[in-house]
């Protein structure tokens, strides 16, 4: 009976993936991440120590290589009982396409555990939270949508920052841009948490799966919330739910309904709009970052996340570019993050950044306009102090160009413009740390 070789750990390794992911997926939100890390550790622990050993003929596996009816452990890793390679005296290139097998071994892990997800049909199982009382996290909720009727727009955002040596707090603000006058930021918090149903609570804000509630010393809101399309993965599944990254970011929902009360410097405003209600989590912000949400009509969306890691050796590469484009009932690219890899170029910078690039026989350019009378500048901290500065605008300009190569040359199938009613923004380091930030005024 086979056990182990070259021509079934892929296989196995795949099957091991789906299982676990199919298990986890039944599992409170808050054990997944230590379960599926130890068990990605701990299954290839197990499949490269036996390997390996087997490929070297280590004593201890003999039981394993007799069983099989091989000659050796070399034999049956080489040969399956089923080839007739040389394995009594390879020569280097066997020895090196072994090795480059044994490194693809993560990845039909990887790839079982990715696929193994159910695909979610609402975000609202992404919504609630996943800090546990872990120090230096950040977890953030944040919503952007544009008023359908008067055209004004609506930023919120809450986040729950944990330090290494205080306690954990609640902190956000709410960012109005009315058509007709300059935008308004104001903030609230820091406050202590509170622990309850909603997905985050403090400070007077309070957000659940069908409401968000909140005010500010200059805005208040009360909004009911209804979560109507299927979430957006600029990061693959799995990494959301492993926590692998220093951050990653999951979108619930592109056009999830707002409506209610906005009242802003005292003034009542209703709103109604089609919202991107997004979340993040890891242990601060990016050491640079281009964002965008843009609802380009009829059903379609852009989401874009290009980021530079704060940790050293990630913070020397180039922005990595998430991207996902919701067209005729499509996500594309179909793995953004394999896709973020190389595919797409972004640089971010003010006034405004592009990006470009090229997945199978698709290509997308996208230009972003901040208008500095229009943006908000915004300074927050991570959890371990460093200042972080990003400067969003409700109404930026956005224009959006797929093509797709079509007889050997490259033909325009579709060109969007919003003007406006892009939501975007650019997130810079400002310099030295700062403390906690301070109560409003």
């Amino acid at each position: 009976m086979p056990y182990d070789s070259f021509l079934l750990d892929p296989l196995l390794l795949f099957l091991t993936g789906l299982g676990v992911s199919w298990l986890l997926a039944r599992q409170p939100v808050r054990v997944r991440p230590a379960v599926m890390q130890g068990t990605v550790v701990v299954t290839l622990i197990v499949y490269w120590g036996t390997s390996v050993s087997l490929y070297f003929d280590l004593a201890w596996t003999r039981w394993l290589w007799e069983m099989c009816g091989a000659e050796t452990g070399r034999d049956w890793m080489l040969n399956s009982g089923i080839f007739h390679f040389d394995y009594r005296h390879p020569g280097w290139p066997t020895h090196l396409i072994s090795l480059l097998i044994f490194t693809t071994y993560p990845f039909w892990l990887l790839a079982g555990l990715a696929l193994g997800w159910p695909r979610l049909r609402q975000g609202e199982a992404l919504g609630p939270a996943r800090w546990c009382g872990q120090k230096l996290r950040q977890e953030v909720w944040y919503g952007t949508a544009t008023d359908a009727q008067s055209g004004d727009g609506l930023w919120l955002h809450a986040e729950t920052v944990a330090p290494p040596d205080a306690a954990p707090y609640v902190h956000g603000w709410a960012a109005f841009f009315p058509v007709d006058a300059a935008p308004v930021l104001s903030r609230f918090g820091p406050e202590p948490v509170v622990p309850g149903a909603a997905w985050v609570a403090g400070g007077g804000t309070a957000l659940t799966a069908s409401s968000w509630q909140g005010e500010t010393p200059r805005i208040h809101w009360n909004l009911q919330q209804n979560l109507r399309t299927p979430p957006l993965l600029p990061f693959a599944r799995w990494l959301w739910e492993m926590e692998a990254l220093p951050g990653a970011m999951v979108v619930l929902d592109p056009r999830a309904a707002w409506q209610g009360a906005l009242v802003v410097d005292g003034a009542p405003r209703p709103f109604a709009g089609s919202a991107g209600l997004a979340r993040i989590y890891g242990h601060g912000s990016a050491e640079r970052w281009a964002w965008l949400h843009a609802d380009l009509g009829d059903g379609a969306v852009l989401e874009v996340v290009a980021a530079v890691s704060t940790r050293p050796g990630l913070n020397r590469l180039r922005p990595l570019p998430f991207v996902q484009l919701r067209w005729q009932g499509e996500d594309w690219p179909r793995f953004p993050s394999l896709a973020a890899l190389g595919a797409f170029h972004c640089t971010p910078q003010l006034p405004g950044w592009t990006l470009s690039g090229q997945v199978g026989r698709r290509r997308l350019h996208v230009a972003v306009a901040l208008p500095p009378e229009l943006c908000v500048v915004v300074d927050y901290r991570d959890p371990d102090g460093r200042a972080a500065v990003c400067t969003n605008s409700a109404r930026a300009d956005v224009t959006v160009r797929l093509e797709e190569r079509r007889g050997g040359a490259w033909q325009i199938v579709k060109n969007w413009q919003v003007l406006a009613t892009g939501h975007a923004e650019v997130g810079l380091r400002p310099g030295p740390s700062l403390a906690a930030p301070a109560k409003n005024p």
